[in-house]
């Protein structure tokens, strides 16, 4: 059986449809009870999207408390905030394999506009969701906004950026990767800023995975920017293990037991997120890069930078932990190897083909997790790099700056988080001459909430990385990205104080880039 028979089978499973209607017979609203974890959508497409929630009765038990039994769900989708106008309508089941969750590919919707959404189970109502379609191909579209987000640890921070996001006329959300963390931190300084706790020991099952999406979830106020806004999301390390890559782990274990470990962290991943059943795991392996369009302003491509990628460079000898370090260049010859990559060869060679084609839309937008602009970081008198960003995949990084140069419409940004800071940065055409001429705008998105990054290291760094026009590791927020014809804005939107739930947002500083002009300047 070929996977993509596979594929198709295991689509049938989470998405039998028959035709309903939510008002076929009463029903009891409720924000708690088996939609405890709420709802969501996300990855539009002009004439689709998929609808997203996973029923429980127990948040904090691995099956949600739900049995073995499959139960049907009801959805309907409807042109009016008060769901009279109903154009979509059918069940489907919730799986016990599938932790109960429901993945519903609405098609026939119209592009470019809003619809209203709701589940029903066991005579329970879910809260009313509301999701946007893209474009279609070709539509000539004004403007865009979106917030791109990344890094949300639940024990640093309460999530007011989220509250306060519901302020905002957005598109749809871009989630670039940590939407859980798999460990607390338990230095002194660490547990200093804890702000509230997570109840659990580190994931090494699917059933731990499980439960931690699960209180991750029940957090109000991303339910309510799941429900208000359709997300596209990623993942990164803190999803399955910190510092991971491909199918090598920190603590180095045998490579058939952290392959258990990261299908367990990617099968949580699909059940708890609005993605497509394409993107459902095959044990440890997942689909997860691909390509959305929106009109004619946006091609979308979105990567997976830590399935595929070649194990951290320079490994420190064992028993040492094979985690993240700063080296420098002259001590770390293999993060050099041309043979190494972060993408993968099959994934390298389909960001090849994207890069060398017109774009979809009049800006390609690379969203992807880490900070793609090189940073030569401050290393006793020299400079280092860390062996788990694009640093330690030289080759490979150059590959891929070489093919946005090609591009003769100077059309490409590209976006990424990790590094738990906003960073607003120009690509340089020669990695290693921080001065040679922009290709591409850069933006590191900000941490929703967890623990910031070293910012006095990035700070006293500068100067010795002059494309680099802006760094702040000191606030927490996101930001805020707004895309015309001829040009893209970014504001990196903070909260006042991450430990309140009700803090107030600023704008802490803004940059724009000019369509056919590579590179930002503040605004």
């Amino acid at each position: 059986m070929t996977s993509c028979t596979r594929r198709s089978m295991l689509a049938g499973a989470t998405g039998i449809v028959l035709s309903t209607s939510l008002a076929a017979s009463p029903v009891r609203s409720s924000s708690g009870g088996l939609f405890a974890l709420g709802i969501a959508s996300g990855d539009p497409w002009p004439d689709s999207v998929v609808l997203w929630t996973r029923l429980v009765r127990d948040t904090q038990a691995a099956d949600g408390g739900m049995g073995d039994a499959p139960v049907e769900v009801a959805w309907e989708v409807a042109r009016d905030e008060r769901l009279q106008d109903v154009v979509k309508s059918g069940v489907t089941l919730a799986m016990p394999e599938v932790a109960h969750s429901v993945h519903v590919e609405v098609g026939g919707l119209e592009p470019g506009r809003s619809y209203w959404y709701r589940f029903r189970a066991e005579n329970t109502e879910s809260p009313t969701g509301k999701t946007r379609t893209a474009p279609a191909p070709g539509q000539q579209t004004s403007r865009l906004r979106f917030a791109a987000v990344a890094c949300q640890h639940w024990m640093y921070g309460n999530w007011a950026t989220y509250h306060r996001m519901l302020d905002e006329d957005l598109d749809f959300v871009l989630h670039l990767g940590d939407y859980i963390y798999e460990a607390p931190s338990s230095s002194p300084a660490a547990v200093k800023q804890k702000v509230r706790d997570v109840p659990f020991d580190v994931p090494k099952t699917l059933a731990d995975y499980r439960r931690m999406h699960a209180w991750y979830k029940t957090d109000p106020a991303i339910q309510r920017v799941h429900a208000a806004f359709p997300w596209i999301a990623i993942w990164d390390d803190h999803d399955v293990e910190n510092d991971y890559a491909g199918a090598h782990a920190p603590g180095r274990p045998p490579t058939a037991a952290f392959l258990r470990q990261r299908a367990a962290a990617y099968q949580a991943y699909w059940e708890h997120m609005p993605l497509r059943n394409p993107q459902r795991p095959l044990g440890p392996d997942a689909f997860l890069y691909r390509r959305l369009a929106f009109g004619d302003l946006i091609d979308l491509v979105m990567l997976d930078e830590r399935q595929y990628r070649s194990p951290l460079a320079c490994p420190p000898p064992a028993p040492q932990l094979d985690r993240n370090r700063l080296v420098s260049a002259g001590d770390c010859a293999d993060a050099f190897d041309p043979k190494r990559t972060m993408l993968g060869l099959d994934q390298e060679s389909w960001l090849a083909r994207c890069l060398a084609e017109p774009a979809r839309g009049r800006w390609l937008l690379l969203g992807q997790q880490l900070m793609f602009s090189p940073f030569a970081r401050k290393l006793g008198a020299g400079t280092g790099f860390d062996t788990d960003g694009w640093g330690g995949y030289a080759a490979a990084h150059q590959r891929i700056v070489d093919l946005i140069a090609a591009r003769p419409s100077r059309d490409t940004v590209v976006l990424g988080g990790d590094i738990h800071g906003f960073v607003a940065s120009n690509v340089p055409a020669r990695l290693q001459d921080m001065r040679s001429e922009a290709v591409a705008a850069h933006i590191v998105c900000g941490t929703i909430s967890s623990r910031l990054g070293d910012h006095g290291n990035y700070i006293v760094s500068l100067p010795d990385n002059p494309h680099i026009q802006f760094v702040d590791a000191q606030r927490h927020g996101y930001t805020r990205c707004t895309f015309t014809k001829d040009r893209a804005s970014f504001e990196f939107r903070v909260v006042d104080d991450v430990r309140d739930p009700t803090s107030g947002l600023g704008t802490l500083a803004t940059f724009e880039t000019e369509w056919g002009v590579a590179g930002l300047r503040r605004l």
